[in-house]
């Protein structure tokens, strides 16, 4: 097995003990901190865009149970499971991006793997039982168990990383690990599906940092990790071979689901946020909202239109009007900027709408 199979981590989204969803996550070192990064919309239980309820009884998640992979000097690794609250009575517990409009779906889980977790044990009587344990522990003969961040099976050369993802081009194959349709073994191994890069990793798609890729990925691979990986230690930079002394990896970015889904009509292309927003993220330390407070009320929204009419001339507001002028979206656009996407573009143009109805002034000068 690769090695960075340690680093994946299996996640089960639930509202108190009830089981919402399925998804995948990578475990992340950030100088000397840890996260679980996952896909933004896995922690809200949201969709990205529209903002509405995933499950069925349109619950959001207040936990998480994370199969982590524990190393055990000389003994190897092994699969714990934790539970980690993602909301406390006054905010939620992970964090997103500062700048979340255009929605970029992908949040980060602060965790430290020193201290003890909730942990619920299934004994063969069906029973279970929560007892609390720290996945970093001391042994008998004196060494510590170790938890498996990505960064230990990345290629050890920034200035590598750095050329490949300035380089990598079109067609070049790429690896997601994660659970699709919830398929695992008792030791929680992820799955390894092979994906194609089908967008400019540099331009960006929709000038967002983010690419496409071609593949059949499936349901509850949301949140994986997108790697570059060589079982020999090589990696190609145009006419340039590195070689390192053990197989190694590159994080792309994190997989958040696919696109173009209409029936059975699955072009099969998915979503990757490119790997710079996770630092974005954990640098800037937003924590999102609590789930009631994600999405604005009808009449906060409509204030946020009035404000952006604010901004308009007369002439202007009278193009907002007219359905055959683009002005209405690009007014819909700023108050999505402006309230940092929390609402859907549906009900953001509404309120333009209905705004332009209304407003009588102040106008800014022609």
């Amino acid at each position: 097995m690769a090695a960075i199979s340690n680093s994946v981590v299996h996640l089960t989204m639930r509202f108190q003990k009830t089981v919402l969803s399925i998804g995948t996550g990578v475990t992340y070192q950030y100088e000397n901190e840890y996260f679980i990064v996952t896909a933004w919309h896995n922690l809200t239980g949201r969709h990205s865009e529209t903002l509405k309820c995933l499950s069925k009884n349109q619950a959001t998640p207040d936990n998480v149970v994370v199969a982590l992979a524990v190393s055990f000097p000389d003994f190897g690794a092994t699969r714990l499971s934790i539970t980690l609250p993602l909301l406390d009575e006054e905010k939620s517990l992970f964090f997103v991006h500062s700048v979340n409009w255009p929605r970029i779906d992908v949040a980060a889980i602060p965790f430290d793997p020193a201290a003890d977790h909730l942990s619920e044990l299934h004994l063969s009587t069906g029973e279970r039982r929560d007892i609390r344990l720290s996945p970093i522990m001391s042994m008998p003969n004196g060494t510590r168990s170790e938890i498996c961040p990505i960064q230990k099976y990345l290629v050890p050369d920034d200035d590598v990383i750095k050329k490949w993802l300035e380089s990598v081009e079109v067609t070049e194959e790429l690896f997601i690990p994660g659970y699709p349709h919830n398929i695992q073994d008792y030791y929680a191994q992820p799955v390894w599906k092979r994906a194609t890069v089908a967008s400019s990793v540099q331009l960006g798609w929709d000038r967002e940092p983010k690419f496409l890729v071609d593949s059949a990925s499936k349901s509850g691979m949301s949140g994986s990790p997108v790697l570059y990986y060589n079982s020999k230690g090589a990696v190609q930079i145009y006419g340039t071979r590195y070689q390192f002394g053990k197989d190694i990896a590159i994080l792309v970015g994190i997989y958040v689901g696919r696109l173009g889904v209409e029936g059975e009509a699955d072009p099969q292309i998915g979503t990757v946020w490119n790997q710079s927003v996770i630092a974005e993220i954990i640098q800037d330390r937003c924590l999102e909202k609590l789930p009631s407070e994600i999405e604005l009320s009808s009449n906060e929204l409509l204030a946020g239109a009035l404000r952006v009419l604010a901004g308009y001339s007369r002439k202007g507001l009278e193009s907002v009007k007219d359905p055959e002028m683009p002005s209405r979206h690009y007014a819909c656009h700023q108050l999505m900027k402006d309230v940092n996407g929390r609402s859907s573009p549906k009900r953001a143009l509404d309120a333009i709408l209905e705004a332009a109805e209304t407003y009588d002034g102040p106008f800014v000068l022609e």
